[in-house]
């Protein structure tokens, strides 16, 4: 008698934007071992998937995400994915992943990405939503962005620390222990999926800062805590003061 392996339970990685989630992206969900990677989010954004196909979730085999909670509520991916793998009784019963960065360093990187490099989409609908807001984002400085677009940040992290309180099976990743404690994101990244001989090493690997800053590229840094660089001492302890809640749930330091 022949005997299969069960598919392992699908698993579900939810994220912000500027926090890493390309290099989850095109490297590590598509290595996790007995899981086939799918992102709708890419789909939908280059126009390969209609906005009135319904997405498919299937119980086992399947790693789906990034789900970036960040995306405009207005935009497809928003309207399609977003919004429905947000509600509690969908995560209720799944496997999740959901992983952070430090606020304060989210808004300074999305400052430069929105506003400068960010390449715009080929589908209308979300090259218009990107275009608005890179006019909105350049109206203003870095230290005015982030006190600007800090309470929505507040809210999108919420609603992460939420899903997570919801979900059957979840665990939080930060961005600062894959810079910082590796070892430790190693082993809390593995607790519900497993990967390819090397591939956790190659995490290490690509995941190392920019020794230099590059204003050019999509991924301009990667430094931990560079805000306190970038920002005046005024506007840190008026952010600090503006996402003190969130600072406190996640463990970040002030």
């Amino acid at each position: 008698m022949i005997f299969r392996r069960s598919r392992p339970q699908s698993v579900y990685f939810y994220t912000f934007h500027k926090c890493a989630s390309s290099l989850f992206s095109v490297y590590v969900l598509k290595n996790i071992r007995g899981l086939r990677h799918i992102d709708y989010a890419a789909q939908l954004y280059s126009g390969k998937r209609g906005v009135h196909k319904p997405l498919q979730f299937k119980d086992k085999g399947f790693v789906y995400g990034p789900i970036r909670i960040s995306a405009p509520e207005a935009g497809p991916v928003g309207q399609v994915l977003v919004k429905q793998t947000v509600d509690h009784d969908f995560v209720r019963d799944k496997t999740a992943l959901f992983f952070v960065r430090d606020p304060r360093d989210i808004l300074v990187s999305s400052y430069y990405s929105f506003g400068m490099t960010h390449a715009l989409a080929k589908l209308d609908a979300i090259r218009e939503l990107q275009e608005e807001r890179r006019r909105l984002v350049r109206e203003k400085t870095l230290d005015e962005y982030v006190l600007y677009a800090a309470e929505k940040q507040n809210e999108l992290f919420r609603v992460l620390y939420d899903l997570s309180n919801a979900c059957a099976r979840s665990v939080i990743l930060r961005y600062e222990d894959m810079v910082n404690r590796f070892d430790s994101f190693a082993g809390d990244l593995e607790r519900y999926v497993s990967f390819k001989v090397g591939v956790v090493q190659s995490i290490y690997e690509k995941s190392r800062p920019k020794e230099k800053e590059d204003l050019t590229s999509h991924r301009r840094s990667g430094q931990v805590q560079g805000f306190r660089q970038k920002l005046r001492p005024e506007t840190i302890a008026a952010l600090n003061e503006q996402l003190a809640e969130t600072l406190a749930l996640f463990g970040y330091e002030v």
